[in-house]
C-alpha cells in the first residue's frame, strides 16, 4: 500500500464479514435469577458485556446511562456498555445487589440466585457476565450502551435447553457471541458504526456522552475511551463543540433526569441517581440552576398537561348529556302501561262528528 510521508496510511476497506468475524466474547460466568413478586437485582459497572435472557416471565432493565428495555420470554439484552443497570418484575421493586455478576467466575453449571422473599418465581433470567473483543477500526464507545435481540436466529428455547448438564456455560458464551453477531448485523446504526471509515474522535465522545450520561465521566476517561490524550482532547472538544467536556455532560444528565421526570414513572431519588448524581439535594439544585424550577414542579407541570389531554372537550361531554338524556326518556315511556280505552255502557248513545253527504 502507498503512502504519503508524514499523512497516515489510508485503512483498508473490509466486508461487513470481515469485521463481524473478529467479534469474540469469553468467559464462563453464568447464573440464573429466580424473580418472586415484586422483586429486583442490581448489577455493578465493569468492563464487560452483561447478558441477560429472560426464560419466563417479564421484566424491565434500566441503565444508568438511560437506555431501558422491557424484557419478555425469549428476549435477550445484552449491556455492551457495562455500565450498572438494574432487572425489575416492576417498576418500583427493590434492586438487590446481583453478587454472582460482580466478578469474574468460572462456572461449568450456571448456579441460581434468588431475589425477592414471595412464594412463588414469577420470571426467571439467565444472565452472563463476558468479555468481548471487537475489531481493531470500531470503538466500543461509539457502539449502543444496550443491544436488544430476540428469536430470529435461534429458538426460543436455544439457551434454556444450552444451560443444562455439564459444560453449559462454554456452549452458553458461544451461543451468546451468535446472538451479539446476529444484532450487530442485523441493527443499521450498528452497520454504519462497523465500517472502515475512519471516524472522528469528538463525534465518538459526544454519542458515548448521550449513551451514558449518568457515568462517572472525566475528562481523561474520555479521552482514554476515544484514544486521545488528556490535553488534546480538552482542546480539540472545545473548539469542535464550543464548551468543555464536563459542560456537555452536565447538560446531558439534566436533559436525561427531565425526559425521565415528564414521563412521570420514576421517583425524584431513582432520576437523580440514573442522572449520575449520588445526592437527591445535590441533583435538585443542579437541576434548579439549569431549568429554573425544581425537579418536583417540572413533574407536576407534566402531570397537569397530561390530564388535560385527557380531559374530553365541553362539546362532547353534552353530546354525552344529550345521548344519555334521550335514552332515559325511551326507557322512561316503555317502562309505562298502556290506557286502556273506557267501557261502553249500554243504552247511551255517542255521537261522532263525522262527513256529511
Amino acid at each position: 500500500m502507498d503512502t504519503v510521508p508524514g499523512k497516515p496510511a489510508k485503512p483498508v476497506s473490509r466486508s461487513l464479514s470481515d469485521l463481524l468475524g473478529d467479534v469474540r466474547l469469553s468467559g464462563r460466568t453464568w447464573t440464573y435469577g429466580d424473580f418472586t413478586g415484586q422483586a429486583g437485582c442490581a448489577v455493578s459497572p465493569g468492563d464487560a458485556v452483561f447478558v441477560h435472557a429472560v426464560i419466563h416471565g417479564s421484566l424491565r432493565l434500566a441503565c444508568t446511562g438511560g437506555a431501558m428495555a422491557e424484557l419478555g420470554p425469549g428476549d435477550v439484552a445484552m449491556v455492551l456498555s457495562g455500565e450498572a443497570h438494574a432487572l425489575r418484575t416492576t417498576a418500583g421493586a427493590t434492586a438487590q445487589p446481583h453478587e454472582g455478576l460482580r466478578h469474574d467466575r468460572d462456572c461449568d453449571i450456571p448456579p441460581a440466585a434468588a431475589f425477592g422473599d414471595g412464594a412463588r418465581v414469577t420470571a426467571r433470567v439467565l444472565s452472563a457476565r463476558l468479555h468481548a473483543q471487537w475489531p481493531g477500526e470500531v470503538s466500543r464507545a461509539a457502539l449502543p450502551s444496550l443491544l436488544r435481540t430476540g428469536n430470529g436466529v435461534l429458538q426460543s428455547d436455544a439457551l434454556p435447553l444450552a444451560g443444562m448438564g455439564a459444560g453449559s456455560s462454554a456452549l452458553l458464551t458461544r451461543i451468546a457471541e451468535t446472538l451479539l453477531i446476529a444484532a450487530l448485523r442485523a441493527d443499521p446504526a450498528c452497520r454504519r458504526i462497523l465500517s472502515a471509515e475512519t471516524r472522528d474522535p469528538i463525534e465518538d465522545a459526544l454519542q458515548l456522552i448521550a449513551a451514558g450520561p449518568a457515568q462517572p465521566w472525566t475528562v481523561e476517561s474520555l479521552a482514554r475511551a476515544v484514544g486521545m490524550g488528556r490535553s488534546n482532547f480538552a482542546a480539540h472538544f472545545t473548539q469542535a463543540v464550543g464548551k468543555a467536556p464536563m459542560e456537555i455532560v452536565a447538560e446531558r444528565r439534566m436533559e436525561h433526569a427531565a425526559t425521565l421526570l415528564r414521563q412521570g414513572r420514576m421517583k425524584i431519588a431513582e432520576i437523580s441517581e440514573l442522572a449520575g448524581y449520588g445526592s437527591e439535594a445535590a441533583f435538585s439544585r443542579r437541576f434548579s440552576r439549569h431549568f429554573g424550577m425544581t425537579p418536583s414542579q417540572m413533574r407536576e407541570e407534566a402531570r397537569a398537561a397530561r390530564q388535560e389531554e385527557e380531559v374530553p372537550t365541553p362539546r362532547f361531554r353534552a353530546l354525552l348529556a344529550g345521548a344519555r338524556n334521550r335514552s332515559a326518556r325511551a326507557t322512561e315511556d316503555e317502562s309505562q302501561p298502556l290506557v286502556s280505552p273506557a267501557p261502553i255502557v249500554p243504552g247511551r248513545v255517542f255521537f261522532t262528528q263525522g262527513r256529511r253527504d
